[in-house]
């Protein structure tokens, strides 16, 4: 290999100190050139010259080197995204990228149905090959499963499959078991696992349109009515505490109403993920649609603080978790390569709803003078909209629900949603603790936020503004950010939104304090603060294999849900009511250390990602290497070729070295992840 391809794999870990070292030399050679002696004689106009002459040549060869380091790391990132992009139309890694809870369920659902019927384990060498003849039951099983196990555990043993079985649409309606295929095979990829149909033994494929928009719009209208109604509590809240509407009620006892219905949102999705299978996706819904009104209907009656507790408290937060969860296991049926946008399209209810119900709240408690007729209001028309979208609402591939008379069905589904052998992985609970962060700050912000701007002298009308705005912002920013991570990739739009967010924390809202600035706060705020809500879901399906993806989603939900229930009460504990000029500053500068930490671990996750992805690729490259030194290839395209695997191959062994300089350079790698 030549000097230059050493140079271009030695860019990123020498530039710096080969560039100081470089300056350091000029600065030592001018020192030199003022000693005692070049005082005491005047120099010639020739050395002068010459002097200016090398300072120049040796800045301009800095720079030229400078650039050519710069080109090269390019190259090297070009590189890995050129290959990133290879797969981008492989629908097996389609669906592995975006798996989902939907996805996760299908999958345990045919694996399932699959080991019921004991049917016996052939194998195969390509995807849809005849099979050898079966052994017996018994051993076989055995044998299947332990080279199921050592199959997973092989990184080479994946990458050989990933090139072996391929995911085609090719024969997706023809009969696998007349192919052959009887059983899904330690090689089987994750697309036929998941969408092969056991009843007709067909590989259907989610249609990317049709009827799923209508699914959509329905995710939509729960979204709406769960996630953006409760996003308008922090005008309840500011209510509440500028009126004494609960005698002996202090702040406390109204900001922990505010984080319980948080806090069993998500404590209670992995729940009733569980009971969804158990009595079905539509009953789970009306139920939950039942409990909503009777929450909203009878929060309004209540007297007493206990009671508030009861109804806007636990029944609304238990009510959010029993709509909205089965409500999001229905898009995945329907779109695989738009799925991204389906999601963002669904998700723009929960913003949609905090301007709508924001504004309505205000208006009410305006007129009304009181939240009876508001809260009254408010239940009904959540119920009616969450009733239109569960009749709307259709499964395209629908899973039987196990029913109530199997109690080791129930207990199964139990043991597989609460597995514990997700805590063992390290990613897993970094991702859970950037969720908890992420999402801890998140809600501090959105419901201290209306209360802020009347503790800095606005009305009650301009707080609830500023909420509609931060919650319309949402709706906008949040489908953008699912585009954007499949773009840019899901890791680095985290980073970049988090570091947004830890500026306009510290930089823009503790300075602002008129209306105006408070405005484009929430603006700038809302366009990127739903970042954990979007991105928890896919970083888990990134790095979690099909198989755990449940276990590592429900240990995410519920791992972090205790903070969330004093998330406003360590709001209203810092909060210092003597300080006129800005009583919430403490708040605010605990806000803005939560996204610090939240980068922090999104960082080290980003890191992780990485180096998973260059492991992957580097045993890729070895193997494609080895071929090549097997074979006889005397074309130029073969020398080509040649030749940028054995780049590939320094770049990776320089990029995965050990080191601390190493790690940080992997973190900081601009590759595409």
């Amino acid at each position: 290999m030549s000097t230059h391809t050493n140079d271009y794999f030695s860019a990123s870990s020498g530039m710096v100190s080969e560039t100081s070292s470089e300056v350091s030399s000029i600065n030592s050679s001018q020192r030199v050139s003022f000693s005692k002696a070049s005082i005491a004689a005047p120099v010639p106009c020739s050395d002068l010259h010459s002097t200016k002459s090398n300072d120049a040549s040796r800045k301009l060869s800095i720079s030229r080197k400078l650039t050519n380091r710069l080109n090269d790391i390019k190259k090297a990132v070009d590189d890995d995204n050129l290959q990133t992009e290879e797969n981008s139309a492989d629908v097996n890694k389609i669906l592995e990228s975006r798996f989902d809870v939907a996805d996760a369920i299908r999958l345990q659902h045919n694996e399932s149905v699959q080991s019921k019927l004991n049917i016996p384990v052939t194998h195969t060498t390509t995807a849809g090959a005849s099979l050898s003849a079966p052994s017996s039951s018994a051993s076989s099983a055995s044998s299947i499963q332990n080279d199921t196990t050592e199959h997973k555990a092989s990184m080479d043993s994946k990458l050989m499959r990933n090139r072996l079985y391929p995911a085609s649409t090719k024969h997706s309606g023809k009969d696998l078991e007349a192919q052959g295929i009887t059983e899904f095979e330690p090689d089987e990829p994750t697309v036929k696992r998941v969408f092969t149909n056991k009843s007709t033994g067909q590989l259907e494929l989610p249609p990317d349109g049709g009827y799923g928009w209508v699914v959509t719009f329905c995710v939509f209208l729960t979204m709406f009515s769960t996630w953006g109604c409760n996003a308008s509590f922090g005008v309840d809240l500011a209510y509440y505490l500028n009126h004494d509407t609960y005698p002996g009620a202090s702040k406390y006892d109204y900001a922990l109403i505010a984080g319980l219905t948080v806090f069993l949102g998500q404590l209670l999705s992995p729940l009733v993920m569980a009971l969804m299978r158990i009595i079905g996706l539509r009953t789970t819904m009306l139920f939950g649609d039942v409990v909503m009104l009777a929450a909203y209907l009878l929060a309004s009656f209540t007297t007493k603080l206990w009671q508030l507790y009861v109804t806007q408290g636990f029944m609304v937060g238990c009510s959010i978790s029993l709509i909205f969860v089965p409500a999001t296991t229905v898009l995945p049926g329907w779109f695989l390569k738009k799925r991204a946008v389906a999601m963002g399209v669904s998700l723009l209810g929960t913003g949609a709803g905090g301007v709508v119900y924001g504004l309505a709240t205000n208006k009410m408690l305006s007129d009304f003078g009181n939240t009876r007729w508001c809260l009254r209001i408010i239940g009904i028309s959540c119920s009616i909209s969450v009733l239109v979208a569960i009749a709307l609402l259709k499964e395209r591939n629908p899973t039987p629900a196990i029913g109530l008379r199997s109690p080791r069905a129930m207990f199964e589904q139990l043991k597989a949603m609460f597995s514990l052998k997700v805590i063992t992985k390290p990613f897993v609970v970094l991702i859970a603790l950037w969720f908890m962060f992420a999402f801890f700050a998140y809600n501090m912000m959105v419901f201290t936020l209306s209360s802020y701007a009347i503790s800095k002298g606005l009305s009650s009308h301009d707080a609830s503004t500023l909420t509609a705005i931060l919650n319309g912002s949402q709706s906008i920013g949040r489908p953008l950010m699912g585009l954007a991570g499949d773009k840019f990739g899901r890791a680095n739009v985290t980073i970049v939104l988090t570091t947004l967010l830890t500026i306009y924390m510290f930089a823009f809202w503790i300075p602002a304090h008129t209306f105006v600035q408070l405005i484009f706060f929430s603006i700038l705020v809302g366009s990127c603060v739903g970042v954990a809500n979007v991105m928890n879901t896919v970083l888990i399906a990134d790095m979690v294999k099909p198989e755990e993806f449940l276990p590592a989603w429900a240990f995410v939900n519920y791992c972090g849900a205790p903070f969330l229930l004093v998330c406003e009460v360590i709001a209203q504990a810092l909060t210092v009511e003597k300080d006129k000029s800005n009583p919430y500053l403490h708040a605010q500068i605990f806000c803005g250390c939560c996204f610090i930490a939240a980068l922090i671990l999104i960082s080290i996750l980003r890191e992780y990602s990485i180096r998973m992805k260059l492991t992957e690729r580097q045993a890729m490259t070895n193997e494609k290497l080895k071929e090549w030194k097997a074979s006889e290839y005397d074309t130029d395209s073969a020398d080509e070729d040649w030749g940028k695997l054995k780049e590939r191959k320094t770049k990776y062994d320089l990029l995965l070295g050990p080191g601390i300089k190493k790690y940080f350079l992997r973190m900081v790698y601009p590759m595409k992840v």
